[in-house]
């Protein structure tokens, strides 16, 4: 999967807005919206990769907006200038919350505003507008806003300067960024709009461009079909001084010398596509995204010492689990950075409910009916579909067989596990925490390897 993909995996489409039936009764249907914005993404891989650690050794987002709505009584809004993922920044938390019983609270993610409703209407982040990060990602965060109500939520961050991927071939700079997420919800239909902005761009120190917009609205009301209107804008795009054009195939600049252009960032490793904008509408609801620029660096790396693996060999039952490898980062590794990426899904969903004895009632999916079409377009290069941020529409997971549970409560769940089988839960969870604490350390000394491996190059 792209990076645009990985960044709407994990905020954008999860689960899939629930598309529901034309003849559901009106007390189960709700409106629902979800969105994602970065104005940067960045993400270095080994390929082929050597290890868990090396196969996603970065995987980071600048202006990062997110917003989650259901007319039902849910409400959210993300924003942070600087993201490194939802594992990272809410992953402690909900290990402490959810599984263990952590002697303190692990501090709060302090670039990221949260807003959801009831719970915290409102809540800004603000950095002191110094750079922050090292080797190849720097950026200096400016601010976040994120407020959430029960009809509408709304989000928005700003960066500063950002260098990506500095000493190599293909550094990219950024001189402004920012990113905006919008939902409002209005009597029998839903309205939302996200944007990211990025401007002053220079990349592998050859290529500059102006100004980079991706933007989406899309438009759901009751009784009348889907309305959304992915775009993307790429201007002031200049290589050396002369003007020049990006389409799906790279850069182009007229006279003799446009080819020269390509043949150089292939030499160096680096490619620079356009790639467009997506959308899948249903009768009910409609989803698409928009991705304006994408950049891919080959960076070979040499010289970094092998990482052994630290843990030690596990005790029965879990001597049967393959031992972990250790770290091998020499090799060649590719990073992919994504300019001005959006996305959004609306639609109206259908929440029957399912009893489950004394758990109480809770709602679950319904599998969504009806014909659909898609269609995609791209600004300068008609043809180019960007499946970036979630993709096509797919089919949705019909609801489980509503089936009798034999005894209520949460003894009746109980029963289900042996008093072993509850230990070696544990252990697994416990093992698994450490593991991803090893491999986080693990991680930050690849990275001080190959950022000392890039300065000798």
């Amino acid at each position: 999967m792209n990076v645009a993909g990985r960044v709407a995996a994990a905020t954008l489409l999860t689960g899939g807005i629930l598309l529901g039936t034309a003849g559901a009764a009106p007390a189960e249907v709700s409106l629902q919206a979800q969105t994602a914005a970065t104005a940067v993404h960045v993400s270095v891989t080994q390929r082929p990769a050597s290890s868990i650690i090396t196969a996603s050794l970065f995987d980071d987002a600048v202006a990062y907006a997110a917003a989650d709505y259901d007319s039902g009584g849910s409400s959210e809004a993300l924003a942070a200038p600087a993201f490194p993922g939802r594992l990272v920044v809410q992953g402690p938390q909900l290990l402490c919350s959810e599984l263990f019983s952590c002697p303190t609270t692990p501090p709060a993610y302090p670039l990221l505003a949260d807003a959801s409703y009831p719970r915290r209407q409102h809540d800004t982040a603000t950095a002191s507008g110094q750079p922050t990060g090292s080797g190849p990602f720097v950026v200096t965060p400016l601010s976040a806003t994120a407020t959430a109500n029960a009809n509408n939520n709304n989000a928005s961050t700003a960066g500063a300067k950002t260098t990506l991927l500095a000493g190599t071939a293909g550094a990219v700079t950024v001189g402004a960024s920012a990113a905006t997420s919008k939902v409002t919800g209005a009597g029998r239909g839903v309205q939302v709009q996200v944007t990211s902005t990025v401007s002053d761009i220079s990349i592998a120190g050859l290529v500059h461009i102006a100004n980079i917009a991706a933007r989406d609205d899309i438009s759901v009301s009751a009784g009348a079909s889907p309305v959304d209107k992915p775009t993307i804008t790429v201007s002031g795009v200049t290589v050396a001084g002369q003007t020049a054009s990006i389409d799906e195939r790279g850069i182009h600049l007229p006279g003799a010398d446009g080819p020269s252009v390509n043949q150089r960032l292939d030499q160096a490793g680096v490619s620079v596509r356009l790639v467009g904008t997506h959308h899948a509408d249903t009768h009910n609801g409609a989803r698409s995204d928009a991705t304006a620029l994408e950049i891919d660096v080959a960076v070979p790396i040499s010289g970094v010492p092998y990482i052994p693996n630290p843990l030690p060999t596990l005790p029965p039952p879990f001597d049967q689990v393959p031992q972990l490898p250790g770290v091998d980062a020499n090799g060649t590794y590719v990073a992919q950075v994504t300019l001005g990426a959006v996305g959004a899904a609306a639609g109206f969903g259908v929440e029957p409910t399912l009893d489950l004895g004394g758990f109480g009632v809770v709602p679950t999916p319904r599998a969504a009916t009806g014909s659909s079409s898609s269609s995609s377009s791209t600004a300068s290069a008609p043809g180019s579909t960007g499946s970036q941020l979630g993709g096509g529409a797919g089919a949705v997971p019909a609801a489980p067989p509503q089936v009798a549970p034999q005894a209520s409560g949460i003894r009746g769940f109980l029963d289900g596990f042996s008093s072993g089988d509850i230990e070696t839960l544990y252990a697994v969870l416990a093992l698994g925490v450490a593991v991803l604490f090893i491999g986080w350390r693990a991680a930050a000394v690849v990275r001080r390897g190959l950022l000392r491996a890039g300065r000798r190059r």
